[in-house]
């Protein structure tokens, strides 16, 4: 549970900081201090990440928390198709869930029974059946 609201603070920190550097930006526009006139699309860029960011990962997890606490998770059975590069996440039965690399590790071809959250796939539990 730690490491899900660790990941939650580090994506929070992603958005907060996104926002912060579109206000920045935002201002030097407004002062028309750009050096170069292609800056003066840069929010619109920096719109477009931070709703990415907010929409993939902030708020499934941010909806998750209430979720958690209250130690209320969805369950599946499935096989393991691919885990990926920075092993914290995997495809299961072509959904990707996300888990603690330090307490689990699945391999690829295990059949697992996991406790997830509905909005971010996060796993709090998985057995081998």
């Amino acid at each position: 549970m730690l490491y899900f609201f660790i990941n939650l603070a580090g994506h929070a920190l992603i958005t907060t900081a996104l926002v912060l550097l579109l206000i920045r930006r935002l201002r030097v526009n407004q002062e028309r201090r750009n050096r170069h006139g292609i800056l003066y699309l840069l929010p619109v860029l920096l719109t477009g990440l931070i709703l990415f960011q907010a929409i993939s990962f902030t708020i499934p997890r941010l909806l998750d928390t209430t979720d958690i606490i209250r130690g209320i998770y969805a369950s599946k059975t499935g096989t393991v198709e691919k885990i990926d590069f920075l092993n914290n996440a995997m495809t299961l039965d072509g959904e990707r869930y996300f888990y603690n690399p330090m307490v689990h590790k699945p391999q690829v071809g295990d059949r697992l029974a996991i406790a997830y959250t509905d909005y971010s796939g996060y796993i709090s539990d998985m057995d081998k059946v």
